[in-house]
Protein backbone atom coordinates (compact mmCIF):
# COMPACT_ATOMS: atom_id res chain seq x y z
CA UNK A 1 0.00 0.00 0.00
CA UNK A 2 1.14 3.53 -1.09
CA UNK A 3 0.14 6.58 0.58
CA UNK A 4 -3.32 4.08 1.40
CA UNK A 5 -3.84 3.22 -1.63
CA UNK A 6 -4.70 -0.37 -2.05
CA UNK A 7 -3.99 -3.41 -4.50
CA UNK A 8 -8.29 -3.16 -5.17
CA UNK A 9 -7.62 0.64 -6.05
CA UNK A 10 -4.94 0.20 -8.41
CA UNK A 11 -6.54 -2.65 -10.56
CA UNK A 12 -9.82 0.19 -10.87
CA UNK A 13 -7.02 2.44 -11.79
CA UNK A 14 -5.87 0.30 -14.41
CA UNK A 15 -9.15 -0.63 -15.29
CA UNK A 16 -9.90 2.72 -16.26
CA UNK A 17 -6.79 3.51 -18.43
CA UNK A 18 -7.94 0.65 -20.57
CA UNK A 19 -11.35 1.18 -21.05
CA UNK A 20 -10.22 4.96 -21.67
CA UNK A 21 -7.74 3.04 -23.90
CA UNK A 22 -10.37 0.90 -25.90
CA UNK A 23 -12.86 3.77 -26.20
CA UNK A 24 -10.56 6.08 -27.88
CA UNK A 25 -9.79 2.99 -30.29
CA UNK A 26 -13.38 2.62 -31.14
CA UNK A 27 -14.13 6.64 -31.38
CA UNK A 28 -11.06 7.29 -33.86
CA UNK A 29 -10.37 3.97 -35.70
CA UNK A 30 -13.74 1.71 -35.67
CA UNK A 31 -14.05 -1.56 -37.54
CA UNK A 32 -16.07 -1.16 -40.93
CA UNK A 33 -19.04 -2.80 -39.44
CA UNK A 34 -18.93 -0.63 -36.13
CA UNK A 35 -18.24 2.59 -38.49
CA UNK A 36 -21.38 1.96 -40.77
CA UNK A 37 -23.62 1.69 -38.12
CA UNK A 38 -22.29 4.60 -35.72
CA UNK A 39 -20.94 7.99 -37.10
CA UNK A 40 -18.10 9.64 -35.52
CA UNK A 41 -20.66 11.97 -33.21
CA UNK A 42 -22.49 8.88 -31.77
CA UNK A 43 -19.23 7.03 -30.64
CA UNK A 44 -17.47 10.04 -29.50
CA UNK A 45 -21.15 10.48 -27.07
CA UNK A 46 -21.52 7.07 -25.79
CA UNK A 47 -17.54 6.96 -24.85
CA UNK A 48 -17.36 9.71 -23.27
CA UNK A 49 -20.41 8.64 -21.05
CA UNK A 50 -19.05 5.53 -20.83
CA UNK A 51 -15.75 7.21 -19.36
CA UNK A 52 -17.87 9.53 -17.04
CA UNK A 53 -19.65 6.37 -15.63
CA UNK A 54 -16.50 5.08 -14.19
CA UNK A 55 -14.30 7.96 -13.64
CA UNK A 56 -17.87 8.78 -11.56
CA UNK A 57 -17.26 5.63 -9.62
CA UNK A 58 -13.46 5.22 -9.33
CA UNK A 59 -13.73 9.06 -7.43
CA UNK A 60 -16.48 8.15 -5.41
CA UNK A 61 -14.66 5.08 -4.33
CA UNK A 62 -11.35 6.85 -3.87
CA UNK A 63 -12.94 9.40 -1.23
CA UNK A 64 -14.25 6.59 1.08
CA UNK A 65 -10.74 5.67 1.40
CA UNK A 66 -9.45 6.87 4.12
CA UNK A 67 -5.50 7.07 3.13
CA UNK A 68 -6.67 8.64 -0.48
CA UNK A 69 -8.77 11.01 1.36
CA UNK A 70 -6.79 12.10 4.27
CA UNK A 71 -3.91 12.63 0.95
CA UNK A 72 -6.57 15.20 -1.16
CA UNK A 73 -6.53 16.66 2.64
CA UNK A 74 -3.20 17.09 3.00
CA UNK A 75 -2.80 18.41 -0.44
CA UNK A 76 -5.86 20.90 0.36
CA UNK A 77 -4.81 22.00 3.20
CA UNK A 78 -1.72 22.87 1.92
CA UNK A 79 -2.59 25.11 -0.70
CA UNK A 80 -5.18 26.79 1.59
CA UNK A 81 -2.36 27.98 3.92
CA UNK A 82 0.08 28.76 1.14
CA UNK A 83 -2.60 31.10 -0.56
CA UNK A 84 -2.77 32.56 2.90
CA UNK A 85 0.95 33.28 3.69
CA UNK A 86 1.35 35.12 0.44
CA UNK A 87 -1.83 37.05 0.46
CA UNK A 88 -2.30 40.36 1.92
CA UNK A 89 -5.85 41.09 0.77
CA UNK A 90 -8.40 40.89 3.62
CA UNK A 91 -10.78 39.77 1.92
CA UNK A 92 -9.36 37.20 -0.22
CA UNK A 93 -7.58 35.65 3.39
CA UNK A 94 -11.50 35.78 4.82
CA UNK A 95 -12.93 33.62 1.93
CA UNK A 96 -9.77 31.30 2.20
CA UNK A 97 -10.58 30.90 6.39
CA UNK A 98 -14.40 29.80 5.40
CA UNK A 99 -13.02 27.33 3.30
CA UNK A 100 -12.11 23.66 4.62
CA UNK A 101 -10.97 20.72 3.10
CA UNK A 102 -13.93 18.63 2.97
CA UNK A 103 -15.87 21.77 1.60
CA UNK A 104 -13.66 21.82 -1.39
CA UNK A 105 -14.10 17.43 -1.67
CA UNK A 106 -17.75 17.52 -1.07
CA UNK A 107 -17.57 20.37 -4.21
CA UNK A 108 -15.51 18.23 -6.30
CA UNK A 109 -18.04 15.25 -5.51
CA UNK A 110 -20.59 17.30 -6.74
CA UNK A 111 -19.47 18.74 -10.05
CA UNK A 112 -17.82 15.90 -11.20
CA UNK A 113 -21.36 14.15 -10.34
CA UNK A 114 -22.94 16.86 -12.61
CA UNK A 115 -21.63 16.40 -15.63
CA UNK A 116 -18.23 17.13 -14.21
CA UNK A 117 -17.10 13.67 -15.26
CA UNK A 118 -19.02 14.03 -18.41
CA UNK A 119 -17.12 17.21 -19.66
CA UNK A 120 -13.53 15.96 -18.14
CA UNK A 121 -13.86 12.31 -20.59
CA UNK A 122 -15.14 14.52 -23.18
CA UNK A 123 -11.97 16.97 -23.45
CA UNK A 124 -9.41 14.46 -22.79
CA UNK A 125 -11.19 12.03 -25.91
CA UNK A 126 -11.04 15.48 -27.73
CA UNK A 127 -7.27 16.70 -27.17
CA UNK A 128 -6.02 13.21 -27.51
CA UNK A 129 -7.01 12.91 -31.29
CA UNK A 130 -6.22 16.73 -31.75
CA UNK A 131 -2.54 15.61 -30.96
CA UNK A 132 -3.01 12.32 -32.64
CA UNK A 133 -3.78 14.07 -35.69
CA UNK A 134 -1.05 16.81 -35.04
CA UNK A 135 1.74 13.46 -34.89
CA UNK A 136 -0.03 11.47 -38.16
CA UNK A 137 0.14 14.92 -40.26
CA UNK A 138 3.77 16.07 -39.10
CA UNK A 139 4.77 11.77 -40.35
CA UNK A 140 2.93 12.39 -43.49
CA UNK A 141 4.83 15.43 -44.23
CA UNK A 142 7.01 15.44 -47.23
CA UNK A 143 5.75 12.17 -48.27
CA UNK A 144 3.54 11.62 -51.20
CA UNK A 145 0.48 9.86 -52.30
CA UNK A 146 -2.97 10.15 -50.05
CA UNK A 147 -2.84 12.67 -47.18
CA UNK A 148 -5.18 11.87 -44.31
CA UNK A 149 -7.84 14.86 -44.09
CA UNK A 150 -9.90 14.98 -40.71
CA UNK A 151 -13.33 16.03 -40.28
CA UNK A 152 -13.98 19.73 -38.91
CA UNK A 153 -16.75 20.73 -37.19
CA UNK A 154 -17.83 22.76 -40.26
CA UNK A 155 -20.14 19.65 -41.08
CA UNK A 156 -21.05 18.88 -37.75
CA UNK A 157 -25.01 19.75 -37.39
CA UNK A 158 -26.92 19.35 -34.15
CA UNK A 159 -30.54 17.42 -34.86
CA UNK A 160 -33.03 20.47 -33.87
CA UNK A 161 -34.86 17.73 -31.20
CA UNK A 162 -31.58 18.70 -29.02
CA UNK A 163 -33.11 22.64 -28.19
CA UNK A 164 -35.80 20.61 -26.79
CA UNK A 165 -33.61 18.49 -24.63
CA UNK A 166 -32.12 21.25 -23.77
CA UNK A 167 -34.84 23.16 -22.49
CA UNK A 168 -36.96 20.67 -20.49
CA UNK A 169 -33.87 18.99 -18.94
CA UNK A 170 -33.00 22.63 -17.29
CA UNK A 171 -36.38 23.24 -16.33
CA UNK A 172 -36.50 19.91 -14.55
CA UNK A 173 -33.51 20.13 -12.73
CA UNK A 174 -35.06 23.35 -11.17
CA UNK A 175 -37.84 21.28 -9.96
CA UNK A 176 -35.88 18.35 -8.66
CA UNK A 177 -33.75 20.70 -6.48
CA UNK A 178 -37.19 22.63 -5.50
CA UNK A 179 -38.49 18.77 -4.61
CA UNK A 180 -34.79 17.95 -3.21
CA UNK A 181 -34.40 14.66 -6.08
CA UNK A 182 -30.48 14.23 -5.96
CA UNK A 183 -30.60 11.12 -8.45
CA UNK A 184 -33.29 12.88 -11.27
CA UNK A 185 -31.35 15.94 -10.81
CA UNK A 186 -27.77 14.40 -11.31
CA UNK A 187 -29.33 12.06 -14.33
CA UNK A 188 -30.58 15.93 -15.89
CA UNK A 189 -27.55 17.68 -15.37
CA UNK A 190 -25.73 15.34 -17.08
CA UNK A 191 -27.96 15.62 -20.05
CA UNK A 192 -27.80 19.41 -20.07
CA UNK A 193 -24.12 19.13 -19.77
CA UNK A 194 -24.33 17.04 -23.12
CA UNK A 195 -26.68 19.12 -25.06
CA UNK A 196 -24.23 22.10 -24.38
CA UNK A 197 -21.27 20.11 -25.43
CA UNK A 198 -23.15 19.45 -28.71
CA UNK A 199 -24.23 23.25 -28.91
CA UNK A 200 -20.28 24.02 -28.15
CA UNK A 201 -19.04 22.06 -31.15
CA UNK A 202 -21.84 23.24 -33.21
CA UNK A 203 -20.36 26.83 -32.50
CA UNK A 204 -17.07 25.61 -33.14
CA UNK A 205 -18.30 24.67 -36.78
CA UNK A 206 -20.16 27.83 -37.31
CA UNK A 207 -16.74 29.53 -36.20
CA UNK A 208 -14.93 27.24 -38.88
CA UNK A 209 -16.87 28.33 -41.57
CA UNK A 210 -16.67 31.74 -41.37
CA UNK A 211 -13.03 31.73 -40.89
CA UNK A 212 -13.08 29.39 -43.84
CA UNK A 213 -13.97 31.74 -46.39
CA UNK A 214 -12.47 33.12 -49.21
CA UNK A 215 -13.24 36.90 -48.58
CA UNK A 216 -11.31 36.45 -45.23
CA UNK A 217 -7.92 37.55 -45.37
CA UNK A 218 -5.40 35.08 -44.06
CA UNK A 219 -3.48 37.42 -41.79
CA UNK A 220 -7.10 38.09 -39.95
CA UNK A 221 -7.94 33.92 -40.02
CA UNK A 222 -3.98 33.87 -38.28
CA UNK A 223 -4.94 37.31 -36.00
CA UNK A 224 -8.71 35.59 -34.60
CA UNK A 225 -7.10 31.96 -34.46
CA UNK A 226 -4.02 33.63 -31.81
CA UNK A 227 -6.46 35.37 -30.23
CA UNK A 228 -8.89 32.62 -29.89
CA UNK A 229 -5.91 30.56 -28.12
CA UNK A 230 -4.82 33.27 -25.70
CA UNK A 231 -8.66 33.89 -24.77
CA UNK A 232 -9.05 30.24 -23.98
CA UNK A 233 -6.24 30.61 -21.50
CA UNK A 234 -7.54 33.48 -20.11
CA UNK A 235 -9.50 33.00 -16.58
CA UNK A 236 -12.71 34.49 -16.60
CA UNK A 237 -12.06 35.25 -20.27
CA UNK A 238 -12.46 31.68 -21.24
CA UNK A 239 -15.64 30.97 -19.27
CA UNK A 240 -17.34 34.07 -21.34
CA UNK A 241 -15.79 32.49 -24.26
CA UNK A 242 -16.95 29.41 -24.67
CA UNK A 243 -20.66 30.51 -23.24
CA UNK A 244 -20.86 32.68 -26.01
CA UNK A 245 -19.84 29.95 -28.27
CA UNK A 246 -22.95 28.06 -26.99
CA UNK A 247 -24.89 30.89 -27.82
CA UNK A 248 -24.10 30.53 -31.38
CA UNK A 249 -24.46 27.10 -31.73
CA UNK A 250 -27.92 27.17 -30.01
CA UNK A 251 -28.88 30.35 -32.11
CA UNK A 252 -28.63 28.34 -35.64
CA UNK A 253 -31.69 26.73 -34.33
CA UNK A 254 -33.45 30.31 -35.95
CA UNK A 255 -30.86 31.03 -38.40
CA UNK A 256 -28.96 29.46 -40.75
CA UNK A 257 -25.48 30.58 -40.68
CA UNK A 258 -23.94 27.92 -42.80
CA UNK A 259 -26.48 28.07 -45.31
CA UNK A 260 -25.08 28.16 -48.75
CA UNK A 261 -25.70 31.82 -50.79
CA UNK A 262 -27.13 31.76 -53.72
CA UNK A 263 -25.52 33.19 -56.78
CA UNK A 264 -26.30 34.01 -60.28
CA UNK A 265 -30.00 34.52 -61.91
CA UNK A 266 -33.01 33.77 -60.36
CA UNK A 267 -34.15 30.12 -61.02
CA UNK A 268 -37.64 30.99 -61.98
CA UNK A 269 -38.71 34.34 -64.54
CA UNK A 270 -41.23 35.10 -62.24
CA UNK A 271 -38.27 36.00 -59.77
CA UNK A 272 -36.72 37.84 -62.09
CA UNK A 273 -39.52 39.94 -63.53
CA UNK A 274 -40.65 40.55 -60.01
CA UNK A 275 -44.55 42.24 -60.28
CA UNK A 276 -46.15 45.37 -62.19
Amino acid sequence: MVRGVSFADTVWDILYFLVMTSVFTLINAPPPSLAAKAPGEFRFIAGSCLGALLLNGIFQRAMVTPGILEYFRSIIDSIISTYKSTGSNVVQNALLDSLTADLIIDLMKSVILRGGGLVSCALLFFMSRQFSLFLLKLSQRGRGGHTFRARSFITFHVSPVIIWVLSVSLLFIVLTRIIKLEIPEILLWNILVLCIILYLAQGLGILQFFLGLPSVPSFLKLLLIVLFIIMIFSPVINAVLLAGIVLLGIAENWAPFRAPKKNGPPSTPEEGNGSG
